[in-house]
């Protein structure tokens, strides 16, 4: 379990007391205070930092490094406000420049962004926390050419030239590279350079080189080391709420929803309106089946900031529609499910959840025409093959059902249930090998599942192969045993390998577990009758 999730943190900086000297009028205390207050007290060092300017509101210096703490609050037109009086009463100014070039590009200005970042490197003076290479690769980013990377990169190699180590400098570097397409590996090692090198973050922490190679490995699909990466960035910043929703989704990904889950409440404990980390804990709360929380986070999000990052309040309300089936309320769910379809018609995995509550509530034509629409949407969805299967054989349609549950598996082969419907299909086509041959595939991929077991030992019983039938009855016994169809067959399998008084057990077993079920109450009846029947051999005497 990474070790963000145990709540073992690195703290960067040492803790500062509560000023006691709010009133004080002396603006050396309130500029050093402005200077010195790390950017994680920023409240702290904006009020000090406003307090210094009160007092001496035409220093350059005090208004740059006000609009710089701006910069790292998001708050980009007050920092621009800033900066503009700091460049006023000192123009050679590159720190200030430099910011002012950030919060334009990112209020979406690009020209005068760009021209603030050149005019940093040609007055290539009074940097103070920021330095050239920042300038550099802001405006390589608002550029955005593959030959303005290549020059960032011999810009960054002249750095390097003067200092080997420059963590900002290899940093960048990996960024630049990485644009080009070079190879993953090239990338990380430059981003592991720079975790190694002097420590000079500018500004930053270690987080960013961190975030970057979490970010690139996310891309190559090797999530265990995005997991890592991530998990040292916590460590660092234990209150940055997007990067705890990075980790959860990751978990996620690696199929560790209850670490992911962990993750997601971390997420809205530091951000309790976040719409997008909602959303995201009602979808891990429905795989794990954890209906009512799921249904309450999905409501909270749809009444949440609005912020959905690549969801909307579709997503939510398809999930919702999720957790009310979980709950039993099919008539509930297909209207949030139909809301969902309403609001984004192309949301494909809606379309496909609407085809399920259709099923449920047995409108097995109004369910096909979901399933269908959602492969109109996209023809490699298997999930949308599979439910088009099953409401194919709902409908007895068992050649149609073959052909789409074989289209499901061919594109998601590693999925167990699919491989269990498909051997069904097969087994009522009255194709047994290839039913034992699917149910056999079904418990590769998954060893515990009922369905598979079962499916195997009806296939078996087919082909007259009782000893393995008998065999696969006892798994699902033993992994169900409150299975009263399961109970009933391996009865009839014992039945039929003459082994009466067990068959009779098992046939107790499964009319005490389902009284109507019928099969094992003739066959009980019949077994016992012709056991009273038969006589028992007497003993002669000595």
């Amino acid at each position: 379990m990474p070790l963000a999730l145990l709540g073992i943190v690195l703290l960067p900086f040492p803790v500062i007391a509560r000023d006691p000297f709010q009133n004080l009028k002396d603006p050396n205390y309130w500029i050093q205070l402005c200077n010195i207050l790390p950017r994680t007290k920023a409240a702290e060092a904006l009020a000090a930092c406003e307090r210094a300017i009160e007092l001496r509101p035409g220093d350059a210096k005090l208004w740059a490094r006000y609009g710089a703490l701006q910069v790292g609050q998001k708050q980009y037109p007050e920092a621009i406000a800033a900066l503009d009086q700091s460049l006023k009463r000192q123009a050679n100014n590159s720190q200030a420049l430099t910011d002012q070039c950030i919060a334009l590009a990112e209020l979406g200005q690009p020209d005068p962004a760009l021209a603030a970042c050149n005019k940093a490197l040609k007055v290539n003076a009074n940097w103070g926390d920021r330095s050239p290479v920042t300038a550099q690769r802001y405006r390589t980013t608002i550029l955005g050419t593959s030959a303005a990377y290549e020059a960032a990169i011999a810009f960054y190699d002249q750095a390097l030239i003067k200092e080997p180590q420059d963590s900002l400098a290899l940093l960048y570097r990996g960024e630049a590279v990485k644009k080009l397409g070079q190879p993953t590996s090239v990338v990380i090692e430059s981003y592991k350079r720079a975790l190694e090198g002097n420590g000079n973050w500018g500004v930053d922490t270690p987080v960013i080189a961190w975030n970057a190679r979490a970010s690139t490995l996310q891309e190559a699909g090797q999530l265990e080391l995005v997991v890592q990466s991530l998990d040292r960035a916590l460590q660092i910043t234990p209150k940055d709420a997007a990067t705890w929703l990075q980790l959860g989704n990751t978990l996620r990904q690696l199929k560790r929803p209850t670490e992911a889950l962990i993750a997601y409440n971390r997420t809205i404990d530091l951000r309790p309106n976040w719409s997008q980390a909602l959303l995201a804990q009602c979808t891990v709360l429905n795989q794990l089946r954890q209906a009512e929380p799921a249904l309450a986070a999905c409501q909270k999000a749809i009444g949440g900031d609005g912020d959905w990052g690549t969801g909307d309040s579709a997503n939510a309300w398809n999930q919702q529609s999720v957790a009310l089936m979980t709950t039993n309320k099919p008539e509930e769910a297909l209207a949030a499910v139909n809301r969902a379809v309403g609001m984004r018609p192309e949301l494909g995995e809606a379309w496909n959840d609407r085809a399920v509550v259709l099923w449920y509530l047995k409108r097995y034509k109004e369910a096909l025409a979901s399933a269908q629409t959602a492969l109109e949407l996209n023809a490699d969805d298997a999930r949308a093959w599979a439910n088009l299967g099953r409401i194919l054989r709902s409908l007895n349609q068992p050649d149609r059902a073959l052909t789409a549950y074989t289209e499901a598996i061919k594109r998601e082969p590693q999925n167990a249930i699919i491989w269990a419907n498909l051997s069904a299909v097969q087994w009522s086509l009255g194709e047994h090998p290839a039913a034992l041959v699917s149910a056999n595939q079904a418990l590769v991929a998954n060893p515990k599942l009922v369905q598979g077991w079962q499916n195997r030992a009806i296939a078996l019983v087919a082909l007259k192969n009782y000893p393995d039938a008998q065999h696969s009855y006892e798994q699902v016994v033993l992994l169900d045993k409150a299975n009263a169809d399961a109970w009933t067959g391996l009865g009839l399998v014992l039945a039929q390998m003459q082994q009466v008084p067990q068959a009779i057990t098992a046939l107790q077993t499964a009319v005490s577990l389902n009284p109507e079920q019928s099969i094992a109450q003739k066959a009980l009846k019949a077994l016992t009758e012709t056991q009273q029947k038969t006589p028992v051999p007497k003993q002669s005497g000595l």
